[in-house]
């Protein structure tokens, strides 16, 4: 496992698309716990502005308990995924090499709580994050589709059709990104 910063780095090249960061993750089975690390941090960033602004006494259950949640959402998810790509398309993809770029993806719910942050100390309009809202998971699909294309030399098809399918189910699932849906 890296440090926290070399998490970070990882991170932002994976969302800038570069292919040699797309590669290296499909060969290196061991980056599913910084995948886990990413997610967490990203859950957490939604629930931030939610602690800072709370007033109930029970916070500290919420948080874990959707913390919890939001994590076995992105495993559900990535199962799913998974078995679509396993037994509709007969891939041979290793589930923790799948994990790895769900994970990452996941990392860009994290700007949800920046959002919320923002808006709490200038008000935004509701259209403005329902805009910002499509964005995020229009990024999160594109980053997605073009890493298990790269990676695993997927059709644009097949990789399309996983990516939706994981959006789907984490959506569906997963109670803090239920709030901004």
């Amino acid at each position: 496992m890296n440090s926290l910063k070399d998490i970070w780095s990882q991170f932002q090249k994976f969302i800038r698309l570069n292919q040699d960061v797309y590669i290296r993750f499909s060969n290196d089975r061991y980056e599913s716990g910084n995948a886990l690390i990413v997610v967490l941090v990203s859950l957490l960033c939604i629930y931030l502005p939610f602690i800072f602004n709370s007033t109930s006494v029970n916070i500290s259950d919420i948080v874990f308990y959707g913390l919890v949640d939001g994590v076995f959402a992105w495993l559900f998810a990535t199962l799913a995924s998974w078995f679509l790509l396993t037994r509709a398309f007969n891939t041979i993809i290793e589930i923790t090499n799948l994990l790895v770029f769900t994970g990452y993806a996941h990392g860009v719910l994290g700007f949800f709580g920046i959002f919320i942050l923002i808006n709490n100390y200038i008000s935004l309009p509701q259209n403005i994050f329902q805009i910002l809202t499509l964005i995020i998971f229009g990024w999160m699909y594109f980053v997605l589709t073009k890493a298990l294309s790269a990676a695993f030399l997927l059709e644009k098809r097949i990789s399309s059709i996983s990516s939706v399918t994981y959006l789907v189910i984490l959506i569906f699932f997963s109670d803090p990104i239920r709030i901004f849906v």
